[in-house]
């Protein structure tokens, strides 16, 4: 899309980079150019460039960490707002008596949505609150981990998230919804949330020992750094867990897939559910050996895996 000059004045106020490639914004490093791109630090910006996109009729894509994305060679169109620098101070609150919650153990925890989860992880490790640790090694914003519901050993996002502040982009208003509140339906690695940014994120975990706490966590990071390949590019576990007894990373594997490769993207030795960008693999490779992993699983056990990786773009 070929932005007029009138469009851009519009955003500039907001520092904007046009035709910015998206590589260095997602966990995958591939991805074409961003028409118009931002990085607000405040809430109030966010706001702000929303409500802007709105007048000059842009479209509006919203990234986290870019850690559960695979976006398009061809880039996006109209504004991308990507959320790493929305981060503020992480707050600790007492609960309150007409919460319902009312265990004095309970501690609640307040985020900004661009706040690292695993910068949050530690936190929470080192003051001692448990609830978090079995996200210790899951990459990306705390925001992407609540749209996505995030979860590993059993847990998830959705088991600690008590308010979550959103921008509604039908009203352009910003509304506090609390956890029972029937616009907040988490699925498995979903939150059926639409048509909605996350802003803030409030989480109720449980005070315990320090020490404890933090041998959970560093045990749980240790197991995801022998287990996945947290060192190389990927976007995480690349499909859905399919209804049954058998893992997504075990049919692929006995499909007879790890470490095949197409072009400079490759099906994991390590994790046969993950694939991994060796430094050279554009969006097509990564979808192409996909649909190849989908058909091997398939044709050998009748099973039709689904992405959980999210196709963003043109």
């Amino acid at each position: 899309m070929v932005l007029s000059d009138n469009i851009k004045n519009m955003f500039a106020s907001f520092a904007p980079e046009t035709q910015k490639a998206m590589d260095r914004y997602t966990s995958f490093r591939v991805g074409g150019p961003a028409d118009l791109l931002v990085l607000p630090k405040t809430v109030e910006q966010v706001v702000a460039l929303v409500k802007t996109a709105h007048k000059a009729k842009l479209p509006v894509t919203i990234i986290g960490g870019g850690t559960n994305v695979l976006i398009s060679d061809n880039g996006i169109r109209g504004l991308v707002v990507v959320l790493t620098r929305l981060k503020q101070k992480i707050e600790l609150i007492a609960p309150c008596t007409n919460t319902g919650d009312e265990s004095p153990d309970r501690i609640y925890v307040t985020a900004l949505a661009g706040e690292p989860l695993g910068r949050l992880c530690r936190y929470a490790a080192d003051a001692g609150l448990s609830g978090l640790a079995w996200a210790a090694g899951i990459p990306g914003t705390l925001g992407g981990a609540v749209m996505m519901n995030a979860g590993a050993f059993g847990n998830d996002m959705s088991q600690i998230v008590k308010q979550i502040e959103v921008l509604d982009l039908a009203t352009l208003e910003t509304q506090v919804l609390p956890a029972d509140s029937l616009s907040l339906q988490f699925s498995y690695r979903k939150l059926a949330l639409e048509n909605s940014i996350v802003l803030k994120v409030r989480l109720g975990l449980t005070k315990a020992d320090a020490g404890t706490v933090r041998d959970e966590f560093y045990r749980n990071l240790k197991t995801k750094q022998s287990t996945q390949p947290v060192s190389q590019a990927s976007a995480g576990c690349f499909f859905k867990t399919p209804p049954g007894d058998k893992s997504a990373g075990f049919l692929i594997e006995q499909a007879g897939m790890k470490s095949a490769r197409c072009n400079g993207a490759m099906v994991s030795d390590l994790h046969a559910n993950f694939i991994v960008n060796h430094g050279n693999a554009c969006a097509r490779d990564i979808l192409n050996l996909a649909g190849q992993v989908r058909k091997r699983v398939y044709e050998k056990f009748g099973i039709n895996l689904k992405k959980e990786v999210k196709t963003i773009g043109d």
